[in-house]
């Protein structure tokens, strides 16, 4: 791979695409605006993002293409779907993060394999019938057993550039962000800071402010000032409201 390097003007592009996490319903698993943007910046045919519970062989997430937005991933047809699962862990499949355990590299399939090579692989003829050439993995940290990734594919035309899988690297910490940050709004877990979050732990366990304060090296007024913002942002009155509100949220925030 060439050297490349960020412009201010990427820069802007990244912080844009970024900008865009608005959700259109309350259901969708991830924001298919950042999606849509994203494929302004780094065109390709289809752009998807992926959650899968590899041992339940089990895939969801968003996918976009000139088609529109879709949540269904995997291929109607049985036959294939089974086939998909045996290619993924194959020779050439797209098991690369959890082989090499790299969940941070972003890969072009071409870096890996020649077209000749690829093609003789399950997954290579997988993808011929999907009418897929050129493809970029952006994997993502694991969440628990879940593997988590970006995909991006061409059908025809010339492979990704240094330059656009430079643009994934950076933006590949924000695209797990921003995967957190749709879960908790699916959770309608409040947004809280982490440090109001460990405050409200150490509330819900009994503490009294000047235990919280001597626990975290804090002053007593400026405990109290974090509750009394947690009290606003909650929309409660009071240390038992709000432990009562967050509850099933403290164990993961």
């Amino acid at each position: 791979m060439t050297s490349s390097t960020i412009t201010d003007a990427d820069l802007s592009n990244i912080l844009r695409v970024v900008e865009c996490a608005e959700a259109v319903d309350d259901v969708e698993p991830f924001y298919s605006s950042v999606l849509v943007a994203l494929r302004e910046l780094v065109p390709c045919d289809d752009i998807t993002f992926q959650v899968m519970d590899l041992r339940r062989q089990l895939a969801s997430g968003v996918c976009v293409t000139d088609a529109g937005v879709s949540y269904d991933l995997m291929d109607p047809d049985p036959a294939i779907e089974q086939e998909f699962w045996a290619a993924y862990w194959a020779d050439g499949g797209c098991n690369y993060p959890e082989d090499t355990g790299d969940y941070t590299t972003v890969l072009r399939e071409s870096d890996r394999s020649g077209d000749l090579e690829r093609a003789r692989t399950r997954m290579g003829s997988l993808m011929a019938q999907w009418g897929i050439r050129h493809e970029v993995l952006v994997p993502l940290p694991p969440q628990g057993v879940l593997d988590r990734r970006l995909l991006l594919f061409r059908s025809d035309g010339a492979d990704f550039t240094d330059h656009e899988v430079l643009l994934l690297r950076v933006l590949r910490p924000h695209i797990a962000e921003l995967h957190q940050r749709r879960q908790r709004e699916l959770n309608r877990q409040p947004e809280l800071t982490p440090r109001q979050w460990e405050i409200l732990r150490r509330v819900s366990s009994g503490a009294s402010n000047a235990q919280v304060a001597r626990v975290l090296g804090l002053s007593q007024a400026t405990v109290r000032k974090h509750l009394e913002n947690v009290f606003v942002r909650l929309q409660v009155a009071s240390r038992t409201e709000a432990v009562d509100r967050v509850r099933t949220f403290l164990d993961v925030a």
